[in-house]
């Protein structure tokens, strides 16, 4: 996670981007608290939808199972299992539903592997003090959360958080005004 942040902090630098909103889903919600705690003077705020920051204690063993099956000879399809029992909602799109799975399970092993591994082994709890922007944490309508609220709130200082109704991990695809309404009334909010 600290290398996707040096590699957001090049490009912010390279674009002369002042203070930016750094907007993550998923892994890249990940990506973007990383860069707010290893970075605190560039971002003016961060959002994130629906990322493990940090996951509950139960998903560490889960999780290294998963990454574990990756590994093997049937990653697809046990990517595409995962996905299917954790990431959606039966009331979501099926047709884009199909599509994030292709496009999901047709990554490379070895990058998927290295992805998931660095996520896994990202330790949240160096940013308590580092992390300054304010946080807008959008969680997905899923049980369990993806997210341990109560120890990101000992983290983050200001930390802003909506849950959206009746979507699944892709909720900025699926409700998409919901996602859009909660993050402009975040920015109007630390606008003031």
């Amino acid at each position: 996670m600290q290398l996707f942040a040096d590699d957001l902090a090049f490009l912010c630098r390279e674009l002369q981007l002042e203070k930016p909103v750094i907007i993550g889903h998923s892994m890249g919600g990940v990506v973007a608290f990383a860069f707010a705690a290893r970075y605190p003077e560039i971002p003016s705020a961060i959002v994130t939808i629906d990322a493990g920051l940090p996951p509950p204690p139960t998903v560490g063993t889960a999780l290294a199972s998963f990454i574990d099956a990756l590994r093997g000879p049937g990653y697809r399809k046990a990517l595409g299992d995962y996905a299917d029992a954790v990431l959606f909602l039966p009331t979501d799109d099926a047709e884009r539903h199909a599509r994030i799975l292709a496009v999901m399970t047709s990554a490379p092993q070895h990058v998927v592997v290295s992805a998931l591994e660095g996520g896994h082994a990202y330790d949240v709890s160096q940013a308590k003090g580092r992390l300054v922007a304010p946080m807008l944490y959008i969680a997905a309508d899923e049980s369990p959360p993806r997210a341990d609220i109560a120890r990101l709130r000992t983290l983050v200082p200001r930390l802003y958080f909506g849950h959206v109704v009746g979507s699944g991990h892709f909720c900025q695809l699926e409700v998409p005004d919901q996602v859009n309404a909660m993050i402009d009334r975040f920015l109007a909010l630390i606008d003031r």
